[in-house]
């Protein structure tokens, strides 16, 4: 299975990410599972992937709003969640400092880094991002600071503060996230897929 996966390469991986997959499906770790082995656990099992997942939860959300602008913030080096999203009408904007892509139906994409402290969100509709790593805080506090819906996937490890230090493990990273203005915004643990509890936080607005 994994020689057929490893040719179609559905999940546009590099050849280190590939390797990585293989010797963690030969020795997977017992609590975590990286987001490649995920991806190939959905494949195997004829399932979408991650990205395409949040991509039809997100658009059914926006159901109501077809044609809507969306800012995806730390789309990665391929951005699929906002390729999905355009693909279904979206007018998306993709910002990564990885971003290696320069054209998809619906979506423009900026190869940078996003912080709160200087971009302008008022052009767009909603903000989404899928576990954006040292970006989420940044995505918090421009959507609080800005007023704007936003909607994102945590990742299941803590990252570094804007001030400084990293929490002790996720829950910490969480509570510290709502805790930015946890009266304008909701965390959830939904199941986009039969294999993860995935956490979204999310405005009250979205």
């Amino acid at each position: 299975m994994l020689e057929a996966y490893k040719k179609i390469n559905p999940h546009e991986l590099l050849p280190q990410q590939l390797k990585s997959l293989e010797r963690e499906i030969k020795k997977p770790e017992r609590r975590y599972f990286s987001d490649e082995y995920c991806d190939f656990k959905l494949w195997c099992m004829k399932l979408p992937s991650r990205q395409e997942s949040f991509a039809d939860f997100i658009a059914k959300k926006l159901s109501k709003h077809a044609g809507a602008k969306i800012l995806e913030v730390g789309g990665g080096r391929t951005g699929r969640l906002s390729r999905f999203l355009g693909e279904k009408g979206f007018r998306v904007t993709c910002i990564d400092p990885k971003i290696e892509i320069t054209t998809a139906e619906g979506v423009e994409f900026i190869k940078g880094k996003f912080d709160y402290r200087e971009f302008d969100l008022s052009e767009y509709d909603y903000v989404v991002a899928q576990e954006p790593c040292e970006a989420t805080e940044h995505v918090v506090r421009a959507c609080i600071n800005q007023n704007k819906p936003f909607i994102m996937s945590l990742c299941g490890v803590p990252h570094k503060l804007i001030s400084g230090g990293t929490p002790k493990d996720e829950k910490e990273w969480y509570n510290y996230l709502l805790g930015i203005a946890s009266e304008k915004m909701k965390l959830s643990y939904l199941s986009l897929d039969p294999i993860t509890l995935t956490p979204i936080l999310k405005s009250n607005q979205f």
